[in-house]
């Protein structure tokens, strides 16, 4: 199965539901979600053109613990979650239309803008940020991966193993009646 281990779905627990969902309605657009179901608790964020189902929730903290934020490093909180982009032209494109007008707005705080990371591998292009509850995102794209992904293609293609060879047409005997075409 193409899709076995791939992420299905995910809840991002948020201390205030509105202002969340401020930062994350255009972010969520601009990668393809689209609003799946909503409540007084929660968002659903789906993407339907994949051969699988994949669907992000916002959901609101449990009032006696919404006052507690998130902590890097910390057991069961997120480190930071990375989305892919579909070239360096889609991370500079993210940053400018969705997250400068989010940080002029106070709704998130961008940690690093799109540029060069070569500490993760040659073509790593991202762009870092934190949405309204302190939880660091990324929008990245690693050239490199995908060109290594490529290359592996290529020679399972060419693998002289799975060739079959055919012998020129005329060395393999014309079905009866073929040169009366």
């Amino acid at each position: 199965m193409k899709h076995r281990g791939l992420l299905h779905h995910m809840d991002i627990v948020v201390s205030d539901l509105p202002r969340a969902s401020a930062f994350y309605t255009p972010f969520f657009r601009f990668l393809g979600y689209e609003l799946a179901g909503e409540s007084a608790r929660y968002q659903d964020w789906r993407r339907s053109d994949l051969d699988t189902p994949h669907e992000i929730t916002l959901m609101k903290a449990s009032p006696d613990l919404a006052a507690v934020s998130h902590t890097k490093g910390a057991a069961g909180h997120h480190h930071h979650i990375a989305f892919a982009a579909e070239d360096r032209s889609d991370v500079d494109l993210l940053f400018s239309e969705i997250l400068i007008p989010a940080a002029e707005r106070g709704l998130c705080r961008i940690l690093d803008a799109p540029g060069e990371c070569p500490e993760y591998g040659r073509g790593y292009y991202a762009t870092f940020f934190e949405d309204p509850d302190g939880l660091k995102l990324e929008f990245v794209i690693h050239e490199e991966w995908l060109e290594k992904k490529q290359e592996k293609v290529c020679v399972r293609r060419l693998d002289p193993t799975s060739l079959s060879v055919t012998p020129p047409a005329g060395e393999r005997g014309a079905p009866s009646g073929a040169g009366d075409l």
